[in-house]
């Protein structure tokens, strides 16, 4: 049976695809041709810098292929040396959360499944454990560092979340949730400034100096659905939530209890996926996040691609789509570097680089 062609949509924005090989054509080209056309929106709301911006996503394209360049990177700096290989912890014992050591970039911190939070190198040696639940039935969700306070913070996923010092030292042991505690962010211009998310449908903001226990939260931010993520903008001044349903939220330091917007968007959540997680950009207010499309989503259309979508921060426009015809899963996890000139998009086994430079390179 031929597959149903895409009615026709107004379109708000635009799909920036990565050019494919004529020989190497698949069924999934055989869809409507809908899929592959390039729309252009009206641009973003504030003009000037995001201006330049919306011309510089528009150019991104995939670096081909990512392992390669990571391997390259990598030689680069350490010569000839082998890959290096970190020992693993077997099936069941996922890495939850990542954080490289701001004190020495050879080494990181890692929350997991396995019951830990723990500093280790990219040899395999474990440096120092900061938290361990010495049961399978309690597992570290969550983990942020700050450099300039030295402090590590981790989440379990019984609603615990621990604040340390680097040397090790335990500050304090709390339930400030009912349940898991998906997310722990410190403030990057505040550092005793703490959002943490939960699946109980909440987002807390606390401040480190004065915590004595559950109730003593700043500010409760319910949300109506499972939160997997609450992020504080660069400067500090915002925070960016992701529910497990089908809303972005943004708020505001003026007034922390009531979200500044809300952004509609399919990312639902099912068990063996990747939580999806919406980032800033780190010089822009700028939103990316991956979408999973949803037929009971208000907008969704026929055929609709998994897409890695890029709002505007203040306005919530779609400002434009990254699409690679080769790599066609769920982008739950997208990353941008220090310059916001490259993106790193976590999908399933694979992760793809967009480079606004590779692009230039090719034209």
């Amino acid at each position: 049976m031929a597959p149903k062609k895409r009615p026709e949509t107004q379109k708000t924005s635009e799909i920036v695809l990565r050019p494919r090989n004529k020989r190497s054509r698949s069924p999934r080209e055989l869809e409507p041709e809908a899929k592959k056309l390039c729309a252009k929106g009206s641009g973003p709301s504030r003009r000037g810098d995001s201006d330049c911006l919306w011309a510089g996503l528009a150019g991104l394209q995939i670096l081909p292929p990512c392992r390669s360049i990571v391997r390259t990177l990598h030689q680069h700096k350490l010569g000839r040396a082998s890959w290096p290989s970190v020992q693993q912890i077997g099936a069941g014992g996922s890495i939850t959360g990542l954080k490289f050591n701001p004190l020495n970039t050879n080494q990181f911190y890692a929350s997991s499944m396995e019951g830990t939070t723990r500093l280790q190198d990219f040899k395999g040696n474990i440096l120092r454990v900061f938290a361990s639940s010495d049961t399978i039935n309690i597992w570290f969700c969550s983990l942020d560092v700050s450099a300039s306070s030295r402090m590590v913070v981790t989440g379990d996923n019984v609603g615990n979340v621990i604040l340390l010092n680097m040397d090790g030292k335990e500050l304090w042991n709390l339930r400030m949730h009912k349940k898991k505690v998906t997310h722990v962010a410190l403030n990057p211009c505040c550092d005793w400034f703490l959002a943490t998310a939960s699946v109980d449908q909440t987002v807390k903001i606390w401040d480190l100096r004065q915590v004595r226990g559950k109730a003593s939260f700043l500010y409760s931010l319910p949300h109506r659905h499972p939160v997997n993520a609450a992020c504080f903008s660069p400067d500090g001044a915002r925070l960016l939530t992701t529910d497990q349903k089908s809303e972005i939220r943004v708020y505001s330091a003026s007034q922390w209890d009531c979200p500044l917007g809300l952004i509609p968007h399919p990312h639902r959540h099912f068990q063996h996926l990747t939580p999806i997680k919406a980032a800033w950009h780190p010089r822009y207010n700028l939103i990316v996040v991956g979408r999973y499309p949803d037929p009971n989503f208000k907008s969704c259309t026929p055929y609709e691609l998994r897409t890695i979508d890029v709002f505007d921060g203040n306005s919530g426009k779609m400002m434009c789509q990254l699409y690679d015809p080769e790599s066609s899963g769920i982008s739950s996890l997208n990353e941008f570097n220090p310059m916001g000139d490259t993106l790193a998009s976590a999908m399933g086994y694979h992760i793809l680089i967009w480079s606004q430079e590779e692009a230039r390179t090719r034209k």
